[in-house]
């Protein structure tokens, strides 16, 4: 039997950077981009990605044939600021070489697991992510097991969750390593047979869903989403002891 839900309170939240402008965050930054414009937030969005708009992306990721030739960061940054009045800084460059302040809310949205793995410690991070048909999208504050423990002992004497666990944690990312193949196939250069031609705005989606409560509610009741279109099943985890049970 699933125990009752509860919610966890983040602080406010003025600045996000997202990490990955690619088939994933090229989508989710417009989503972000109209969600600080429909609601009229007051923060700002650092945009981080290395790579130059190419025409194989055109299909897959959210980028017109125009923008081929464009910084995927600066092309994204321009046209937000067009169309929703935002402003969106962008950096090109790796995000091994970017400074992450503390008082950000970090976004992931990279294939590989060595940069994600720079987030564990961030206050805010959600790490958004998709292979062939599945994905999820994943809200925390902590990697360290202990502040979990000190959340679940805690857990009878407050409606609130004092933190969540993070990808790190949830996905047991220590343990992972990037898989090493010899064609070294990017997302972007994969057939619609090999990842799905939804898949990318599916996890963008679940992301937005969960910046929604943390950027809008000011609360979250859902850190974590799970989807595969095989199984036609998307299943949203809610703050309950099992989730915290790492």
């Amino acid at each position: 039997m699933m125990s009752e839900a509860k919610k966890f309170i983040p602080k406010a939240v003025n600045k996000v950077m997202v990490i990955g402008c690619g088939g994933t965050g090229s989508y989710l930054v417009q989503g972000l981009a109209k969600m600080i414009h429909g609601y009229g937030l007051d923060i700002s969005v650092t945009l981080v990605d290395p790579d130059i708009v190419e025409e194989k992306n055109v299909s897959r990721q959210n980028f017109s044939p125009d923008e081929v030739g464009w910084t995927k960061a600066e092309s994204l940054a321009f046209r937000m600021s067009e169309r929703y009045g935002v402003r969106f800084r962008a950096v090109v460059d790796r995000c091994e070489n970017v400074r992450m302040p503390h008082d950000y809310l970090a976004v992931t949205c990279v294939d590989r697991i060595a940069p994600r793995k720079m987030f564990q410690n961030a206050p805010l991070w959600l790490d958004l992510g998709n292979g062939e048909s599945q994905g999820q999208a994943i809200f925390g504050t902590t990697s360290r097991k202990e502040k979990i423990k000190e959340a679940l002992e805690k857990w009878d004497k407050s409606p609130f969750v004092s933190d969540l666990p993070n990808a790190f944690l949830k996905v047991g990312m220590s343990s992972l390593k990037d898989r090493k193949s010899k064609r070294n196939v990017s997302c972007a250069e994969m057939v619609f047979s090999e990842q799905g031609c939804f898949v990318n705005e599916e996890s963008a989606q679940a992301g937005l869903n969960i910046l929604h409560q943390v950027l809008v509610c000011g609360e979250v009741s859902v850190p974590a989403t799970y989807f595969d279109f095989r199984k036609a099943r998307k299943i949203p985890a809610s703050i309950t002891k099992e989730y915290l049970d790492i």
